[in-house]
């Protein structure tokens, strides 16, 4: 009793930590000191239940949606819940009560009551998540594949490993089966029978077995009474091991570690995922696999063997460019998982962007959160495609997802057959202008869910060979034939992410309209900055390795342009007003406005950096300094820099030093969906008057979502 008092106190004293900390060490250590006894995940799930309460007293609003994603992970470890404890009907209790609090709370909360009302029907949510993972074919066949985007020449090499091994390990079909069907009569039957009984009678028509096993849980998960559906599970389970002459003698519990997933890894460097319109013709060298002898070089080859399984037919989501969805009258709206959007834009006009004389920027109301997706069938394949990096591969992810929709909308056929999900997980630049690289898109992504801070963000915290180390097994495990070889901590956290973050956060992206030197219009597009002039132009001489001999100046030694600066100012009342200056700029930058938790009601803002020459002077041996510099900072939602006769200057996206162009004018502002406008004018007159817009001109923004934990917080 005392063992089990001090047990209790240890974990109650790491939840604390895990809850009031700030890195993700603390739930790694919490995790491992669970799995030292099988008995210690019920004590874990009593203790998240009194916090919960506790939480729920004190109106610690960011605590919740913690708790109850803390709850679902011990859950699906947890290697026996007796029925008599009534844990879950306690569990579905608590939660419960935070159905009626706002987004993302609700949401959260409600998955998990989903999970817990099946679990007490069947323990099915492992045998789910595993088949899923595995990609095991069952006559409810859904899965789950996650693709690791790495560029070799900016990651560590730690990185680089870590994410080898995760692509190397493989279960084999047998073993997978095996371990299903034992955790099916454990977490069933508890330790009425021994799990190596149950394992020496595996040995043949395993996969029979396995989906009759299968079957059994889908149908049970499927019932309306829990009383009913655990009932049909004994019954079925109880008559299987008759037929199998399973010996009837009492056993011990036995944890089963969740296998790793099945995991890819490709080489990405260019600003598109390669996945063409017809995915048989192996023609996009941007993505390759890093051992070509081995895989299929493409990663759009994986995912046309992918395509060739039966799928369901599905609505294509919004987000990817749907113009012929359900109307929104009768759909029932969901609520995307952005802050509200307040922003200014004129009616449709040609993009020079001079407002006559006798014309305002007009307000337009838009919609309080625009619209990611509308219901859909539920798609058979989900694509976790997680990307390494800082900003600028922010940046390549953001205009390979512009990309990715254009072709869609055009040709949809990667959206009807996918779910598919962007995970960013943060890492330090490791390569030439690692100095000038920030992670800011990472850390507003920490501000919107605190989780995420905790769990992924802080993972730039720690020395890469310290989250990258191998790990030994504990006492327990090393008796344990069924846990593999242990992964890296950095591992943990890649798969961690993956599985418990459902909930995408939606990052504002903005369009660059540049016209070249030679007249060529061209479209890019951004999430984190755009540097024009002196900053972009050191960037990229920095990336040549070649600052001795071309020589790096800093603003006061830089040669001033003569630019015409054309933006809307936003103020504090949501409006914008239109500025028009002339001034002499060594740099004007434009980056993502939100650095401060103040800032997250104006997400679609940029912040417009101008270092203005005041003086400038020339020195004895003939070269010039500018004496006087001033900067001038301004929140805005669109900007156009054009430059005098003959001046040319460097543009440089997402301090992506391979994204540097030459331009004469340069137009930024907030992207918007295609054909969005058009659509809601077909439907202002059918429109409430809660939502119709003042103008008739209505544009649902464009937004990259990178899936975290809870979502965003209000």
């Amino acid at each position: 009793m005392q063992h089990t008092s001090c047990t209790e106190d240890r974990i109650q004293h790491a939840l604390d930590r895990c809850l009031d900390g700030s890195q993700s060490m603390n739930r790694w250590s919490l995790e491992e000191l669970v799995k030292r006894d099988p008995d210690n995940f019920i004590i874990l799930l009593q203790q998240i239940l009194r916090k919960t309460k506790e939480v729920q007293e004190r109106c610690q609003y960011e605590m919740v949606a913690p708790l109850a994603i803390m709850f679902t992970s011990t859950l699906l470890q947890t290697p026996y819940c007796p029925p008599d404890m009534e844990l879950l009907e306690s569990a579905m209790e608590v939660f419960s009560a935070f159905i009626t609090w706002p987004e993302p709370y609700y949401s959260v909360c409600r998955n998990l009551l989903s999970t817990l009302q099946l679990e007490i029907k069947a323990p099915i949510s492992f045998q789910r998540l595993v088949r899923e993972e595995q990609d095991l074919n069952t006559s409810c066949h859904f899965s789950k594949t996650t693709v690791l985007l790495m560029n070799p020449s900016e990651l560590p090499a730690d990185f680089m490993s870590v994410a080898e091994q995760l692509s190397c390990v493989q279960h084999s079909e047998k073993d997978t089966y095996i371990t299903l069907i034992k955790h099916a009569f454990q977490s069933t039957l508890g330790t009425k029978y021994p799990l190596c009984g149950i394992h020496s009678t595996l040995q043949d028509e395993l996969r029979e077995i396995f989906s009759t096993v299968s079957g059994v849980f889908e149908t049970a998960a499927a019932m309306s009474e829990p009383l009913e559906g655990r009932g049909h599970v004994i019954q079925e389970l109880e008559g299987l091991r008759e037929r199998l002459s399973i010996p009837a003698s009492n056993g011990m519990l036995q944890t089963f570690p969740i296998p790793t997933a099945k995991c890819r890894m490709f080489h990405w460097e260019k600003d598109n995922f390669g996945a063409d319109s017809d995915f048989c013709e192996d023609s996009d060298d941007s993505i390759s696999s890093p051992k070509p002898a081995k895989s299929s070089s493409r990663l759009s080859q994986h995912l046309y063997r992918l395509l060739r399984k039966p799928k369901r037919t599905i609505n294509r989501a919004k987000s990817l460019g749907d113009t012929e969805s359900k109307d929104l009258s009768v759909v029932r709206e969901i609520r995307s998982n952005s802050l509200p959007h307040h922003v200014q834009l004129r009616s449709p006009e040609p993009s020079s962007f001079q407002v006559p004389p006798n014309q305002t920027v007009r307000q337009v109301c838009f919609r309080r959160r625009p619209i990611l997706s509308c219901d859909e069938d539920e798609k058979s394949t989900t694509l976790r495609v997680v990307v390494f990096g800082a900003d600028h591969v922010a940046g390549k992810v953001a205009r390979a997802y512009s990309n990715l929709r254009e072709k869609e909308s055009a040709c949809p056929r990667l959206s009807q057959a996918f779910k598919i999900q962007f995970y960013f997980m943060p890492v330090k630049r490791d390569s030439n202008g690692a100095e000038d690289s920030t992670n800011d898109i990472a850390h507003l992504l920490g501000m919107l869910d605190p989780w995420y801070e905790r769990n992924t963000l802080s993972l730039l915290k720690f020395p890469t060979n310290i989250v990258c180390q191998q790990t030994s097994k504990t006492e327990s495990e090393s008796y344990d034939s069924s846990y593999e070889q242990r992964l890296p901590i950095l591992a943990d956290l890649i798969l961690y992410y993956c599985r418990y973050a459902a909930r995408p956060a939606l990052i504002q992206l903005y369009q660059a309209e540049l016209t070249l030197a030679s007249g060529e219009r061209r479209r890019e597009v951004f999430v984190h900055s755009l540097e024009l002039g002196h900053t972009a132009g050191t960037r990229a001489i920095k990336a040549m390795n070649a600052s001795k001999r071309f020589g790096i100046d800093g603003d006061r030694e830089a040669v001033p342009l003569q630019l015409d600066i054309m933006y809307n100012r936003m103020v504090i009342s949501g409006r914008s007003q239109c500025k028009r200056e002339s001034k002499m700029c060594t740099s004007v930058n434009l980056t993502k406005a939100c650095k401060n938790p103040e800032e997250l009601s104006q997400l679609e803002c940029l912040q417009l950096s101008m270092t203005e020459v005041l003086k400038r002077q020339n020195g004895k041996n003939k070269k010039s300094y500018n004496m006087h510099l001033s900067l001038t900072e301004v929140k805005v939602d669109k900007v156009v820099v054009s430059g005098a006769a003959d001046t040319t200057f460097a543009v440089c996206l997402d301090q992506d030093e391979k994204k540097v162009l030459q331009s004469v004018i340069c137009e930024a502002s907030v992207c918007s969906k295609p054909n969005s406008s058009s659509d809601w004018r077909e439907r202002h007159a059918e429109m409430s008057a809660q939502i119709q817009p003042l103008h008739p001109t209505f544009c649902s923004l464009l937004c990259l979502p990178i899936v975290t934990f809870s979502g965003v917080l209000p």
